[in-house]
């Protein structure tokens, strides 16, 4: 995507809304979303510094930006209220909250309890779906959530295969309690979860006739990733692997179809067992590197390579401690490189993220089930990933067409028409005692891209300044500007490019 195709996908708005064209998108920032495999940014960080705990200094204050930045990152985004009193506090005491959570974590978990019973009985995917959803706008423990995200996309199971809201929810129950845990547990039980026996044909996989699928996905997608493997290590785990499939929606083993032959997998003999294969996937240190990767991709930087210098610190500690990935999160979360210009802004927002971004960052509400639905226009639908790799991510977000309609759903959010969504900026407006053109920009601005430097911002106060004088004829003109221009500003600042960026 160049810069060119950014300013051609705002010439068209939302119909309702002629005056509301992202015209500050003609603007030429500088684009993040075009860099090169390995930007000098990154490539100009001291692997020795890049992970030590982020202290502040006259030359990198912490910072109402940085605390939006953890947040956005971390947790969705956050309401402006809670940004600022994050920055108040250490970066040490900000991350432990992120980490945390808010209070009310037990009583939400009731309430869910209550709506999941109505979910699992109505077998409808679409309700799995608004379940979840409701989740990701609602959780008070959001860093929970965007990481239960995460592992659903690298262990990526498609209801559409499945078929069973029951086994979707009960294996995306694992996932989040794992979320935060050992990744070599959460391994072992994606390995006998029963959607992902059905998903990878693990009910085909039987002595004398194995079905290599789990096998394959094990290690090139879930552990190791390619060159780290063999062929015949594929074949050999996939006899270790027999006799397992889902049956009354459980794991099932039947020992009979099991091969209990000797296998050699990573060069080690063995009657081998499914257990064995986690196991030995989990003993390589590429296992702990491919993780560590993924992690930096989705908490760092989605769009430059990472050295292998930077990597290897973390995947030796990650590996000793027995795959924590509470403490990897953390580590990343609390680091020199995380507040670093090479990782604020430096990843595209997936449409969950813009999305349930969008509806925290404005202290509202929308329908779980509208959020999904608009979710799954731009590119996401919960529990239906594209194929066993997940969502690709990353640049693969961004198009002409997709930037065009997340524009026309940041309108419908912003429009302040349905009460019922309780999503009007014009809310903000008022409480935070933005009036004038200016003031209006500068709170959305900061609100969402913490940028009121931004090249946009002139062409934003312009618009907001010619929006009072084409309404200055209309009866009670003067009341309603406020709520007016609070609605045109946030719309206008969510179709910048710089929106798009987490």
């Amino acid at each position: 995507m160049t810069r060119t195709d950014l300013r051609s996908s705002c010439s068209s708005a939302h119909p309702e809304a002629p005056h509301r064209r992202a015209d500050c998108l003609a603007v030429d920032p500088p684009s993040p979303i075009n860099r090169l495999p390995m930007s000098p940014l990154l490539a100009s960080i001291r692997p020795e510094l890049a992970w030590e705990p982020f202290t502040p200094t006259r030359k990198s204050r912490w910072s109402v930006e940085k605390a939006a930045h953890l947040y956005r990152r971390a947790a969705f985004g956050a309401p402006w209220d809670v940004i600022e009193a994050a920055a108040a506090l250490t970066p040490v005491e900000a991350v432990e909250n992120v980490i945390r959570g808010r209070d009310g974590i037990e009583r939400f978990e009731g309430d869910i309890a209550r709506l999941t019973l109505g979910t699992l009985e109505s077998n409808n995917s679409r309700e799995l779906q608004g379940l979840w959803m409701y989740r990701l706008l609602n959780s008070p423990h959001p860093l929970k959530e965007k990481l239960t995200l995460f592992w659903h996309n690298h262990f990526a199971t498609s209801h559409a295969k499945v078929n069973s809201v029951r086994l979707m929810h009960s294996q995306n129950d694992t996932l989040r309690r794992y979320a935060l845990g050992s990744f070599a547990g959460l391994l072992r039980e994606m390995t006998f979860d029963p959607a992902m026996l059905i998903w990878l044909d693990s009910n085909t996989n039987r002595k004398g006739a194995p079905n290599e699928n789990y096998a394959r996905e094990v290690f090139e997608l879930f552990s190791l990733s390619p060159g780290h493997y063999t062929e015949n290590d594929i074949k050999e785990a996939a006899l270790a692997l027999t006799g397992w499939s889902a049956k009354d929606e459980q794991p099932f083993f039947n020992p009979a179809e099991y091969d209990a032959g000797e296998k050699t997998i990573f060069g080690q003999k063995g009657a081998f067992t499914a257990g064995d294969v986690v196991r030995l996937a989990l003993s390589q240190p590429a296992c702990a590197r491919f993780i560590v990767r993924k992690l930096f991709r989705e908490l760092i930087n989605d769009h430059d390579l990472p050295p292998d210098a930077l990597i290897e610190p973390l995947a030796i500690e990650y590996r000793l401690r027995d795959y924590d990935t509470g403490w990897l999160v953390k580590r990343m979360l609390s680091s020199w490189l995380f507040y670093s210009e090479a990782s604020i802004h430096q990843r595209i927002k997936s449409p969950i993220e813009f999305v349930v971004g969008t509806v925290r960052s404005l202290s509202g509400t929308i329908s779980p089930l509208q959020a999904s639905e608009v979710c799954a226009q731009l590119g996401q639908s919960l529990y239906f990933p594209p194929n066993v790799k997940g969502w690709d991510g990353g640049r693969e977000w961004i198009s002409s067409t997709t930037l065009l309609l997340r524009q026309n759903v940041a309108f419908e959010i912003t429009k302040g028409r349905d009460e019922a969504a309780r999503l009007d900026p014009a809310r903000l407006a008022v409480k935070y005692q933005a009036k004038t053109p200016d003031q209006i920009a500068d709170l959305f601005l900061n609100m969402f891209v913490q940028q009121t430097q931004s090249p946009a911002r002139e062409q934003i106060v312009t618009q907001l300044k010619a929006e009072i004088e084409s309404a200055s004829d209309r009866p009670f003109a003067q009341r309603e500007n406020q709520a007016r221009l609070a609605r045109l500003a946030a719309h206008l600042v969510l179709a910048l490019p710089e929106a798009q960026l987490s």
